[in-house]
């Protein structure tokens, strides 16, 4: 019962897409003065470099085209220091599927097929306590991303902030493209909330080897939006 639950609220989220993200990360409990939330690239795996993620963003595909009807073809959980927008009107004449705050230069996409993970093509949602396998489709890490101005420029009002949106420039870009496997998304905790969905938490842990074996290792716990594509 409480499975369909989430599952309906889920459903009633997405009905339109919402960015419920706040730009605040969560102080570490042992030590505010530093947070948790971002994730660490292992370099030869032995020299760690950490990347702040204040926001988080989880797309729902509901295009129904795999072997599942009437289900999720995939959930996709981004983690980023900037901000997304659904761009299905493809605002200005910009064409990437989702649009970047021009300030964004980290940036995470795990893709989470229904087809592999068979808990999943049930029609049930994404749940806590559980950890669901990310494809090396549509799965990737960038750092020193840079977001290129649209033109014209693209402002856009988020929560009551006027903020410019463009697109990612991959060939300006440290972009980590994955390995075939090694990478997953755990979810600890997660609360959706349809009255108030600047109320909607959610509390991951991931990782995602890329295509030279490197390990990296991620965090989020705060505040999310929901893309519906």
């Amino acid at each position: 019962m409480k499975k369909i639950k989430t599952l309906l609220i889920l459903l009633a989220i997405t009905a339109y897409s919402c960015d419920s993200n706040d730009d605040a990360v969560t102080p570490d409990p042992v030590d505010p003065t530093i947070t948790q939330d971002g994730f660490t690239y292992h370099q030869d795996n032995t020299n760690p470099t950490f990347y702040e993620t204040s926001n988080a963003y989880i797309e729902i595909d509901i295009d129904d085209n795999d072997a599942y009807p009437s289900v999720p073809d995939y959930y996709t959980f981004f983690f980023l220091n900037g901000r997304m927008y659904d761009n299905d009107t493809n605002i200005n004449g910009t064409t990437d599927e989702v649009l970047l705050s021009v300030n964004t230069t980290q940036f995470v996409a795990l893709s989470i097929e229904v087809s592999v993970n068979s808990s999943l093509n049930t029609g049930l949602p994404p749940s806590a306590g559980n950890t669901y396998i990310a494809s090396a489709n549509d799965s990737n890490v960038v750092i020193d991303l840079q977001v290129d101005s649209s033109i014209p420029q693209t402002f856009l009002n988020v929560g009551g902030s006027n903020i410019e949106f463009g697109e990612g420039n991959e060939q300006n870009s440290t972009v980590f493209q994955p390995a075939s496997m090694g990478h997953s998304v755990t979810i600890n905790a997660m609360n959706l909330d349809t009255v108030n969905p600047t109320n909607s938490t959610i509390d991951v842990d991931y990782t995602f080897v890329n295509a030279a074996g490197e390990l990296i290792s991620g965090h989020y716990q705060g505040t999310l939006g929901v893309i519906e594509d």
